[in-house]
């Protein structure tokens, strides 16, 4: 049994007079595992995250079968 711990850090940085949140998933040994995503909401760059980690998880069941 494979169990894999992972962190979701959000921060956020003003642009001008707007506030850019991203969003980016740590491995527990410090590797970023997925790419910063950017959005204008907190929610958002979290749904980029997940999506990505969706798409990633998707192609990886794919490629082993």
């Amino acid at each position: 049994m494979t169990t894999l711990l992972f962190t979701i850090a959000i921060s956020a940085d003003y642009r001008g007079t707007n506030e850019i949140y991203s969003a980016q998933v740590i491995a527990r040994n410090g590797m970023q595992l997925y790419h910063l995503a950017e959005a204008l909401s907190i929610s958002e760059a979290l749904e980029k995250v997940v999506q990505e980690m969706r798409l990633e998880e998707k192609n990886s069941a794919s490629f082993r079968q």
